[in-house]
């Protein structure tokens, strides 16, 4: 019996997991995950909004093109096979009216307060939810979860924040929203810490949540095993780039702190684990992935099944989006730039207008190395590709080929 879940955490970027690299933060469970799923390396977010981007994900296009009628939805539908919203994220009571889902079911609100014990926070509450759907009979289904995660209150016991402090630190914040603030200038580096610690407590809260998820589906017979697709939306930004935190009403600065995400896909039987893949991966992968893993075939889409595709060979580029913010990036680029508004045609801006930022990948993971002056003409390739291939977004037109220049590392 062949079922799904889709756990999207919202806030979570890939910089705060052991499997990717962090060596300050203990993540034991998703380092188990890690050992059972296949984990990509490099997967970005399209968009960091919900909103804006689970309309595109659901139907197979991207949130800088057109929609697709016949997209990945639309095949589970045909195929009678139910795909089930939960989210503790209000807002997302909308997708009720906008997209093809089975059933979208946003949990009651409550007060955000600090939490005395970890089973008292708003993740455990969102964690019991799928625990329970673990218990239930099998049936065929897809069920994608979305936690408000680090864009919801942060609740941990303060103790758990405490936990990273060293003596001579200042006393972490008590805040419980998450905080927003955005400078020109560099951030205080014990304010950072401070809200960089409650933000470890809140991850520390979901490994222990993920770890009683991962031993009750171990403890199911294979056949009833789900596959589990583990992401975020986006990440939160934690003082570069000037930024702490993301905000409905400012939007948020597009770098690698808010799109570089986690994803790891566990299989029933942890089939494939200890797996990782370096090709580059973007979210609107995952439901096309989701529809292979029932038998079905999708029509012809830019968007990968990752289990069994060649990735490093399949994509050689994601664009980005948020309002008139771009990020282009290739195995050995990223570019960011903005348009100067959402009227002018594509065709008709003026480049020389136009500022941009480049950074080396992957050796620049927190992309603080702007070579944009010192690399001018991979700087104006990269953004007459991005544009050219937005125009094709936009008009669902084959894509340009990348120019070579992008595909070769920095000499």
């Amino acid at each position: 019996m062949r079922r799904a879940l889709i756990l999207v955490i919202d806030g979570w970027g890939a910089g705060f997991l052991g499997c990717y690299g962090n060596s300050w933060l203990d993540t034991p469970a998703l380092d188990q995950w890690a050992c059972q799923s296949v984990l990509f390396e490099q997967c970005l977010s399209e968009c960091p909004d919900p909103l804006q981007l689970y309309p595109h994900l659901l139907d197979g296009s991207h949130p800088l093109g057109i929609d697709s009628p016949d997209g990945p939805l639309g095949v589970l539908a045909e195929a009678d096979i139910p795909v089930h919203l939960l989210s503790d994220d209000p807002r997302l009571a909308q997708l009720r009216e906008t997209t093809r889902l089975t059933s979208v079911e946003t949990f009651p609100e409550v007060a955000d307060m600090a939490a005395e014990t970890a089973e008292e926070t708003t993740l455990a509450r969102f964690a019991g939810v799928l625990l329970d759907w673990l218990e239930e009979p099998a049936r065929e289904e897809v069920i994608w979860a979305h936690a408000r995660g680090m864009q919801g209150p942060w609740d941990a016991p303060y103790s758990y924040r405490e936990s990273f402090a060293d003596e001579e630190d200042p006393a972490p914040p008590s805040l419980v929203q998450p905080p927003f603030e955005r400078e020109n200038r560099e951030f205080d580096s014990d304010h950072v810490l401070g809200i960089t610690q409650a933000y470890a407590g809140q991850i520390t809260v979901l490994d222990m949540l993920l770890g009683e998820l991962l031993a009750t589906i171990e403890e199911l017979p294979i056949d009833e095993q789900p596959l589990v697709v583990l992401t975020s939306t986006g990440g939160y930004p934690l003082g570069l780039h000037g930024q702490i935190g993301r905000e409905e009403e400012s939007p948020v600065r597009l770098y690698s702190d808010t799109l570089h995400v986690p994803l790891l896909i566990r299989q029933p039987g942890a089939k494939e684990g200890l797996t990782r893949l370096q090709g580059l991966a973007q979210l609107g992968d995952i439901l096309p992935t989701v529809v292979r893993s029932f038998g079905l075939e999708l029509p012809c889409s830019e968007n990968l099944d990752l289990l069994h595709v060649r990735l490093a060979e399949s994509r050689e580029w994601v664009l980005s989006g948020l309002g008139n913010q771009r990020c282009f990036r290739t195995t050995h680029w990223s570019l960011r730039y903005h348009l100067p508004d959402e009227e002018t045609p594509l065709e008709d801006l003026d480049l020389e207008q136009i500022v941009t930022e480049l950074f080396v990948k992957p050796d620049d993971r927190w992309e603080i190395n702007n070579i944009a002056d010192r690399c001018k003409n991979i700087a104006e390739i990269g953004l007459k590709a991005a544009l050219a291939i937005e125009l094709a977004y936009r008009r669902d037109e084959p894509y340009p080929e990348l120019p070579e220049e992008l595909s070769s590392p920095v000499e």
